[in-house]
């Protein structure tokens, strides 16, 4: 199971790097014919960038929720082991019905995008919507992955 896991955990990292150098290529090229007379600047850029920035935007969520880098807010004072138990449980909870959400109505997003195109490029808006399930089943298994996990272990925070 655990092998299971740090393949998962690479192939999230690996997928996050490949988009976010996927999304230099059409920024660059807005940038480039911005700044050059003469130059037009290609119409398709402008939604390979927000496709891509979507995806990435949900898979870099995917790799800071495995590695348990997501941000923090403390609110409350220090607690104890038990309190400390079910505000984690509790989070945990909270991450899954987010998950479960996005899920339910994230197929419906697909549904509705399954015979619409972009207006530009023509390209499919299921590709696109397609990222807001596929985030919350991996959001799902990563937190029950996560709540199965000893309160004091953060071998998997760490890089593999």
């Amino acid at each position: 199971m655990k092998r299971v896991l740090v393949w998962m955990d690479r192939l999230v990292a690996a997928l996050g790097a490949l988009l976010l150098l996927a999304l230099l290529v059409p920024v660059s090229i807005q940038v480039f014919a911005r700044l050059v007379p003469d130059i037009e600047t290609p119409l398709w850029t402008e939604e390979a960038a927000r496709f891509l920035l979507v995806w990435l935007v949900m898979v870099g969520s995917l790799h800071a929720l495995r590695r348990g880098n997501h941000f923090t807010v403390d609110v409350l004072p220090t607690l104890g082991p038990s309190a400390a138990r079910v505000v984690r449980t509790f989070g945990h909870v909270i991450v899954l019905a987010f998950g479960a959400f996005f899920v339910w109505y994230g197929i419906d997003f697909v549904r509705f995008g399954w015979d619409q195109t972009s207006e530009v490029a023509d390209w499919p808006l299921w590709i696109l919507f397609l990222a807001w399930p596929v985030a919350g089943a991996f959001w799902m298994l990563f937190s029950i992955l996560s709540a199965l996990r000893p309160a004091g272990r953060v071998e998997e925070r760490s890089p593999p």
